[in-house]
């Protein structure tokens, strides 16, 4: 199975009077940002999509709302923080190892500019995202039109990971099926990442703002067929998008995680992902979601009963097919979550101790510099 990361990150002042500081569309200027990120890897990789407008190249780009002047011109950008994302790879380790040398490349950039990544799921500063200036006309005629812009008062919020999946030889129909049981499973699945107690510069009371906010109003689950797949089954599927490269078709997008600030969970997520995709004995599947059970396991984690039995059916189902399959060892792999679960605890925990102690709501740095507390944390 192959997998690639796409990975959002905040950005933090690391230098200066004001270190420390939350950087966002509220004190960032996009063009300045974009020319200090413009040079890049990856920006001749015709395996990526670049997106309508043609501003998501490389292996890193800015992430935000698109504004556009009132005759559909593109404008500029709110810029909510920074993506990584990782090609296409056979297998998770070296899609993580993707993701990490990534990292090792932007670091020094933003530190050039007294900046630095961080890792929360939910902007910790903010209440929430205003239009400034308003919507005019033409973009309030596009987010009638579009779902997705139509979300970005979430969106420019929240901060994740998603993760993509492929098995080549796998039919359209066998895509679907997949994709249909993920988005069945996905409020059992997504409390091992909840790392977003934090709202308007302060305590929120559960443990993912995140899931609470997206709960209905953004997607889970995407499939990305080509031409024929969409002929078959596009009118069968709201999960269904047409792929935008060759490469895309069969790609299963999994976005609803938080973006977890460990990374032996992130990859312990991926196995995840990967158990359930091959686990025979799931029945579920659904086209829709059920926003109530998403917010209740937002606001209370593993210690609400249902998600934590769910989630504990699912674990053991996705260790049973990891092993059987040969893919991994279930035990080894899905070992940070069933530690999560025994706790009944959730990133988030960890993450509210923390600012308990050094007042920062987020985890500052990335992943690749946390490497060898991860493996102290998790031996």
């Amino acid at each position: 199975m192959h997998c690639g990361i796409e990975f959002e990150y905040l950005m933090v002042d690391t230098t200066g009077p004001l270190a420390g500081r939350v950087r966002d569309f509220s004190n960032l200027d996009y063009p300045v940002i974009r020319s200090i990120l413009e040079n890049k890897p990856g920006r001749d990789d015709p395996g990526l999509a670049t997106g309508d407008l043609g501003i998501k190249s490389g292996y890193w780009y800015l992430e935000g709302d698109e504004r556009f002047h009132e005759d559909g011109r593109f404008h500029t950008l709110a810029v909510k923080g920074v993506e990584i994302r990782t090609p296409p790879r056979p297998g998770i380790a070296e899609a993580i190892e993707s993701l990490l040398s990534i990292e090792k490349q932007l670091i020094p950039v933003l530190a050039d500019h007294g900046l630095g990544l961080a890792v929360v799921g939910f902007n910790p500063v903010h209440p929430g995202y205003t239009f400034t200036p308003p919507l005019n006309p033409w973009e309030m005629d596009l987010r009638r039109r579009h779902r997705s812009y139509d979300g970005s008062l979430v969106s420019t919020m929240s901060y994740g990971p998603d993760i993509n999946l492929s098995m080549p030889g796998w039919l359209p129909d066998q895509c679907l099926d997949v994709a249909r049981k993920l988005n069945h499973y996905s409020p059992f699945i997504v409390p091992f990442s909840f790392s977003s107690p934090f709202s308007g510069g302060g305590l929120w009371p559960g443990c993912s703002k995140r899931t609470y906010e997206r709960a209905g109003r953004r997607p889970a689950v995407k499939l990305f067929l080509d031409a024929n797949g969409l002929h078959e089954l596009r009118s069968l599927s709201g999960l269904v998008h047409p792929a935008r490269l060759p490469g895309e078709a069969g790609r299963i997008e999994f976005k609803a995680f938080d973006a977890m600030p460990s990374l032996a969970v992130l990859t312990a997520c991926c196995h995840l992902l990967v158990g359930v995709c091959l686990a025979d004995d799931l029945t579920g599947r659904s086209e829709g979601c059920d926003p109530a059970l998403y917010r209740r396991g937002a606001m209370a984690g593993f210690n609400d009963d249902d998600i934590r039995r769910g989630a504990a059916a699912l674990l053991d189902k996705a260790r049973i097919a990891l092993d059987r399959t040969g893919t991994v060892s279930g035990t080894d792999a899905l070992a940070p979550l069933m530690q999560l679960l025994r706790e009944r605890r959730t990133p988030a925990e960890d993450l509210v101790a923390s600012w308990q102690e050094t007042g920062l709501a987020y985890r500052p740095g990335a992943f690749v510099q946390h490497l060898n507390a991860e493996a102290y944390d998790y031996a």
